[in-house]
C-alpha cells in the first residue's frame, strides 16, 4: 500500500503552525505529518500532484480493473413496439387529414 503524509500548510508570513490535520480526497483524515496508508491509484496520483503531500510507495497501489463494470440497457420505452406503430399510424393520419384541410381551405 501507498503512504501518504500531508506535509502541512503553515503561514509562512507570519510563522505561525496551520491546522493539524486535513480531511482531504473524499473525507480521509490525514494528521499532519503522519503517514496514512491508502490503495486507490486515482487518489495517489491526485496527492503525487499535490504540493501539500508526500507520496511513499506508489508503485504499491491496488491495480484497476481492466474494463470498467458494464452499465443496464436503460429505461425502457413508455410504449410497447406495436403501441408505438399505432401511435406513429394515427400522428401520419392526422397530419394528413389536416394537410388536406389546409388544402381545401386555401381553394375557397
Amino acid at each position: 500500500m501507498a503512504k501518504l503524509t500531508w506535509l502541512g500548510e503553515d503561514n509562512p508570513e507570519t510563522g505561525l503552525p496551520g491546522p493539524s490535520f486535513t480531511l482531504a480526497f473524499g473525507g480521509i483524515k490525514f494528521p499532519k505529518g503522519v503517514a496514512v496508508e491508502v490503495r486507490s491509484p486515482l487518489l495517489i496520483q491526485k496527492a503525487m500532484t499535490n504540493q501539500f503531500f508526500e507520496v511513499e510507495d506508489a508503485d504499491d497501489a491496488d491495480k484497476p480493473d481492466e474494463k470498467p463494470a458494464k452499465r443496464g440497457p436503460g429505461r425502457p420505452p413508455k410504449m410497447g413496439p406495436a403501441a408505438q406503430q399505432a401511435a406513429q399510424l394515427a400522428n401520419n393520419q392526422a397530419a394528413q387529414l389536416a394537410q388536406g384541410d389546409i388544402g381545401k381551405a386555401a381553394q375557397s
